[in-house]
């Protein structure tokens, strides 16, 4: 490990080179502050032993500016010096300083702190080690997540989809989804899963995996029928039903989920949507004020056996539909205020003249500016459609 010593007296200096010499480490000694800093910016130093009073720079002044510098790996600073008032010690420590030893220096005294200091600059490399580690690993966890999200709308004329899915964290516990389940019908889907993390994404992962349109027997969206050509497409109620049984609450860690499952019927332009828990889809017509599908349903995983209801809406060409995840209107600004559904309502009302894609990446950014900072406190969904 190399060391770096500030100390102007000489023979003082010259006995820290040297008994740290015998202790097996590479020390560098320079007799001010001024020629420490300009030592240490070339990099390398992972400990640094300055004297408190120097000529051109002090050791207060050094320790500042090696706590100002941006480093990837720590720098352990003992100060040696010849005061003992407790007010001076912690001020030495509130700069940035990491431990003391008083002039003139016991030989076994200095053995042991810069011991001390080696061990938490090594447990400070290993850590580090390990989050870069941890933080490949999520950012691939993260990719994977994205990729389970639509890549383009589903193959079926008479609808348009448009979406934005904005996690807060590395892994979001939203998940949307729209695809194809026949030739006349699509369906939709925005999840929201308790919570951030890793257990959060998993389990909407796993929703992304069951919310499936192949059709197969186990398919909780789309089976064969026996005999016949056509297929059966289960209701947003069946859906969230079957949902609500493989995840219960107690056998998830706790976790629950909101969900909006809608299906579209392309042709007649007719539309089912179910919700459990989640907040009410925003219908924007041409000519009518945006206003909230009545579909009612509790959480998912909450209450075994849950008999969730189908919301039936004819929609009409020009109209659009929004789901989105409670990220959108519990947002706070730097006041403590929500974005909130009436402002959402009023932007999408506003937005009506736009594209559809417009509209979503608008409000997204709504959102984010309400925030203050940039920085959301929740995951953001927002999946929408219009009817042709």
């Amino acid at each position: 490990m190399k060391i770096l010593i500030a100390e102007d007296e000489l023979a003082t200096r010259l006995r820290l080179e040297r008994y740290l010499e015998k202790m097996g480490y590479e020390p560098t000694a320079v007799e001010n502050g001024a020629q420490a800093w300009e030592l240490f910016q070339e990099g390398g130093y992972s400990l640094v032993l300055t004297d408190w009073m120097m000529p051109e720079m002090d050791g207060l002044e050094l320790v500042r500016r090696i706590r100002s510098m941006n480093r990837d790996e720590y720098t352990y600073v003992i100060m040696l010096t010849s005061k003992s008032e407790t007010s001076e010690i912690v001020e030495g420590m509130e700069t940035g300083a990491d431990d003391f030893v008083t002039k003139p220096f016991d030989r076994n005294e200095l053995r042991v702190r810069v011991r001390a200091g080696e061990r938490i600059v090594q447990l400070e490399r290993s850590l580090a080690e390990h989050n870069l580690r941890m933080k490949s690993d999520l950012d691939s966890a993260a990719d994977l997540q994205k990729s389970l999200l639509p890549v383009s709308s589903p193959d079926l004329e008479g609808v348009s989809f448009a979406w934005k899915f904005r996690p807060c964290d590395e892994l979001a516990g939203d998940i949307l989804g729209a695809f194809k389940l026949d030739e006349e019908h699509v369906g939709f889907y925005v999840a929201d899963v308790s919570g951030h993390g890793v257990a959060a994404a998993l389990l909407s992962v796993s929703i992304s995996r069951m919310m499936n349109s192949t059709p197969s027997i186990s398919s909780l969206l789309v089976q064969p029928i026996e005999g016949e050509s056509k297929n059966r497409i289960a209701p947003p109620s069946e859906v969230l039903r079957e949902l609500n049984r493989r995840f219960p609450m107690e056998e998830s860690g706790g976790k629950f989920f909101t969900m909006a499952y809608g299906i579209l019927n392309v042709r007649t332009r007719e539309l089912q949507i179910g919700s459990a828990g989640h907040n009410p889809a925003i219908r924007v017509s041409q000519d009518q004020p945006p206003t909230l599908l009545d579909a009612e349903g509790i959480l998912v995983g909450a209450v075994e056996d849950y008999e969730y209801e189908d919301c039936h809406v004819q929609l009409s060409p020009g109209d659009r539909l929004f789901v989105y995840s409670d990220g959108v209107v519990e947002q706070a600004n730097p006041d403590g205020e929500q974005y909130g559904e009436e402002r959402l309502q009023t932007q999408l009302a506003a937005g009506r003249s736009k594209s559809i894609t417009e509209g979503v990446r608008n409000i997204e950014q709504q959102v984010v500016d309400w925030s203050g900072n940039g920085h959301l406190t929740d995951d953001l969904s927002i999946l929408a459609l219009e009817v042709e």
